[in-house]
C-alpha cells in the first residue's frame, strides 16, 4: 500500500504547566504498550498520528531545553485556526501537560513499593492520544485476550478500515473515524478482521460515537454509565475509559495481567481478589489509585518493554515493514 504523504503546516510550542516534574519519554512512551503502527519513538522523538473529524495529521514531538514541547505537525487537507486550537488541547491533555503530579509524589513517597517506580520514571505522566471513540476499540480489543492476539486484531482493522500515511521521514497507520466504519457489517469485521466476539460489539461502538460527539460526552454526567449503554461495553471498557481518555487519576483498568502485578507489588501474591487490590490500592493513594497503578505497571516493563524505543538507523526497516504489513 502507497502511503498517504502529509505536508509540514505548523510548528506547536507547548508549555508543561503542571506541577511535579515531567518525563517526555516516559510520559509520550509506554514500555507496557503494544505495537499498533500508530506511533513510533526513539530516545529523543516522537511520532504519532491524530484525526480531526475527516483531517489526517502527523506529529513529531521532542523536548526542547526551556521545559517546552515541541510539535511539528503534517496534514493533508485544509488545517484552520479551529483546528490548531484542537490539536493544542488535545496534545496537552494527551499527555497531562497541565496535570499536577505532586499530590501523588507526596502520597508515593511514604509507600515502599513505589520507591523504585518513582526513581527510575519520575515525572512520567499518563498518556492517550486517542480520542474517546479510538481508546473503547483498544480497551475491546484487549479484552479476554493475548497481547499477541490484540496486536494482530488492531493491525487487521487499521489494516483495512484505516489509513497509511508518510511523514517526517516516517511511515504510520492512522485510525479510521466513527462514520467510516459504522457501515461495516459484525460478519465482515468477523471474517476479515477476526476479531471473534468483539465483531458483534464494533458496529453499535461506531455507531454510538458517530451519534455522539465530544460535546455530548463532555457533558454526561456519568461518562462511565453512559459508555455501558453500548451493547457488548462492560464495566472494564468502561473503566479504562475514565483513567485514560477521561484522564480521572483514581481509576484503574484492573484486567488479568495488571491486578498480577498489582497483587505482587502491594500484597506480596501472586495474584489477589480484584476487590482486595482496589481497597488497598485506594486507602494508599486516594484519589490517585490510577497513577499508582500506573507507575508499578510501566516499572515492571521497562527493562523488557513490549515495543523497545526504535533506533534511528532502524526506521527505514520499520517504514518497509509497515507499508508491507499493509498490503
Amino acid at each position: 500500500m502507497t502511503p498517504r504523504r502529509l505536508k509540514h503546516t505548523d510548528t506547536l510550542q507547548l508549555p508543561v504547566t503542571g506541577s511535579g516534574p515531567f518525563s517526555f519519554r516516559h510520559t509520550l512512551w509506554k514500555p507496557s504498550h503494544y505495537a499498533t503502527g500508530l506511533e513510533a519513538h526513539t530516545a529523543t522523538r516522537s511520532w504519532r498520528t491524530f484525526r480531526l473529524d475527516d483531517l489526517l495529521l502527523g506529529v513529531t514531538l521532542y523536548a526542547t531545553d526551556d521545559g517546552t514541547v515541541t510539535a511539528e505537525v503534517f496534514t493533508d487537507g485544509d488545517y484552520t485556526p479551529e483546528h490548531r486550537d484542537r490539536l493544542r488541547r488535545r496534545l496537552t491533555t494527551s499527555y497531562g501537560l497541565d496535570e499536577d503530579l505532586a499530590p501523588f509524589i507526596e502520597l508515593a513517597s511514604d509507600v515502599p513499593a513505589m520507591r523504585k517506580p518513582l526513581t527510575a520514571l519520575a515525572g512520567m505522566r499518563q498518556s492517550c492520544p486517542e480520542d474517546h471513540f479510538e481508546i473503547t476499540v483498544i480497551a475491546l480489543l484487549l479484552q479476554n485476550t493475548t497481547i499477541a492476539r490484540t496486536t494482530q486484531m488492531t493491525r487487521n482493522l487499521l489494516a483495512h478500515h484505516g489509513h497509511l500515511v508518510h511523514f517526517d521521514g516516517i511511515t504510520l497507520r492512522a485510525w479510521f473515524t466513527p462514520a467510516e466504519i459504522a457501515k461495516v457489517t459484525a460478519e465482515e469485521f468477523k471474517e476479515r478482521d477476526r476479531l471473534g466476539y468483539r465483531a458483534k460489539t464494533l458496529p453499535h461502538v461506531a455507531a454510538f460515537f458517530r451519534d455522539h460527539g465530544p460535546d455530548d460526552l463532555a457533558a454526561a454526567d456519568d461518562l462511565v454509565q453512559l459508555l455501558q449503554q453500548i451493547k457488548g461495553v462492560g464495566p472494564y471498557t468502561a473503566a479504562i475509559m475514565a483513567s485514560h481518555a477521561s484522564r480521572d487519576p483514581a481509576v484503574f483498568g484492573d484486567d488479568v495481567w495488571n491486578r498480577k502485578i498489582l497483587g505482587k507489588r502491594l500484597l506480596g501474591a501472586e495474584d489477589a481478589d480484584p476487590e482486595e487490590i482496589k481497597q488497598h490500592i485506594t486507602s494508599l493513594f486516594p484519589g490517585h489509585a490510577g497513577t499508582a497503578a500506573l507507575y508499578l505497571v510501566e516499572h515492571e516493563y521497562l527493562h523488557t518493554p513490549v515495543v523497545p524505543l526504535l533506533a534511528l538507523d532502524a526506521i527505514k526497516t520499520w517504514n518497509q515493514e509497515l507499508r508491507t504489513s499493509a498490503c
